[in-house]
């Protein structure tokens, strides 16, 4: 989303748990389809959602649109109470 990102430019250290799976969307499809679809409340149909999170329970799925929905927010650094506590119940 920023000039210059690539996928060469990932910091794979960043997501060193087996539990993450990381993909790399230059086409922002995923983003734009959050926004249409405003996902957890966020975004802007015609807009790209970024430096957002979204927190799912273990039994969601994905077909025509993500079940489960335990919790999203943007921008993540204003987030990161949020954030933790979303995520951490979902590692044990």
């Amino acid at each position: 989303m920023l000039a210059g990102d690539s996928k060469s430019a990932i910091d794979r250290r960043l997501f060193d748990d087996p539990r993450v799976t990381t993909f790399w969307d230059p086409r922002r499809l995923s983003g734009d389809w959050l926004a249409e679809h405003r996902t957890g409340r966020l975004g802007t149909p015609g807009l790209t959602v970024w430096d957002a999170f979204f927190a799912f329970r273990p039994s969601a799925r994905w077909s025509r649109e993500p079940s489960g929905l335990i919790a999203a927010a943007s921008p993540i650094i204003a987030s990161t109470a949020a954030l933790e506590d979303s995520f951490v119940p979902l590692l044990k």
